[in-house]
C-alpha cells in the first residue's frame, strides 16, 4: 500500500481551500464519505469515471468495520472532553488515529482508481458531478437533494 500517493496529495491540498472543509463536514453529516467525494472530483481531473463497484470492497473491509467505529468513538470523546478535560489527551490521540486511518482509506481508493480506464476528453465539472452522482446513488442516502447540493458546492469550490 502506498500511503504517499497523488490522491493523498490532492485531498491534502484541496481540503484547506476556503469553504471545502465546511461542505465536506455537511456531506459527512448526511452520511457521505468525504474521501469518496474528493476521489470523484480527482477522478474527473484525471478524466476517469467513478464506478461504485470498484470501491465497494473498501466499505466492506475497511470503512464499515474499522474506520466508522473509530470516528464514532472520536465524536463521543469530543462531546465528553468539554465536561471532563482529562479526556482531551485521549480525544487528540483518537483524532490522530482517525487521520491515519483516513490516509489508509485514501491509499486504498487510489489503488482501486489505477484500474479505471481514461475517458476521452470531457468537461471537468460535468464529469465530476456525474462521478459524485454515481457515488451518492450507490450509498442509498435518504436526503438526496441535500447530498446533490453538497456535490455541486464542492465542484464549484474546486473548479
Amino acid at each position: 500500500m502506498q500511503l504517499d500517493n497523488p490522491l493523498w496529495h490532492y485531498v491534502s491540498a484541496v481540503y484547506s481551500h476556503s469553504g471545502v472543509e465546511n461542505v465536506c463536514l455537511q456531506a459527512q453529516a448526511l452520511g457521505l464519505q468525504v474521501n469518496s467525494l474528493l476521489l470523484c472530483i480527482w477522478l474527473a481531473h484525471q478524466q476517469q469515471q467513478y464506478d461504485p463497484s470498484a470501491y465497494l470492497h473498501i466499505d466492506q473491509q475497511w470503512r464499515d468495520p474499522l474506520l466508522k467505529p473509530v470516528r464514532t468513538l472520536r465524536y463521543w470523546l469530543r462531546e465528553r472532553k468539554e465536561s471532563d478535560p482529562e479526556l482531551l489527551t485521549c480525544y487528540e490521540s483518537m483524532k490522530q488515529t482517525e487521520l491515519e486511518m483516513e490516509r489508509v482509506d485514501i491509499a486504498q481508493l487510489w489503488e482501486a482508481s489505477l484500474k479505471t480506464p481514461k475517458l476521452e476528453q470531457q468537461d471537468f465539472s460535468s464529469l465530476a458531478l456525474m462521478n459524485m452522482s454515481a457515488y451518492v446513488s450507490s450509498v442509498k442516502i435518504k436526503n438526496h437533494d441535500a447530498c446533490q447540493h453538497c456535490c455541486r458546492s464542492l465542484v464549484d469550490l474546486l473548479s
